[in-house]
């Protein structure tokens, strides 16, 4: 009779913590937070205002040096605009 019951003096294997993968989740739910933050907050404007706002890498030739002649104005067009900007600035 005494072999009948022959795995019941056989230890259960341990339960699994359940609270250890609740935790981990937790944690990078928190830094997954942490980081969207930050990027939404400094990282995206500054790559936008980069991005926006940089200078041309090559400028052109004709662009960098314009011709010397583009601001020289006749007196009648010198009249002209005078009295544009001053009709503007009433």
């Amino acid at each position: 009779m005494g072999r009948g019951r022959k795995h019941a003096s056989r230890k259960r294997p341990a339960k699994k913590s359940r609270g250890r993968g609740l935790r981990l989740l937790a944690l990078a739910g928190l830094a997954a937070l942490i980081l969207g933050f930050l990027a939404k907050r400094v990282m995206i404007p500054s790559a936008v205002h980069y991005i926006a706002y940089r200078a041309p890498d090559h400028p052109s030739t004709s662009e960098a040096n314009p011709p010397a002649t583009s601001e020289n104005l006749t007196p009648s067009d010198r009249d002209k605009l005078n009295a544009i900007i001053k009709d503007k600035s009433k």
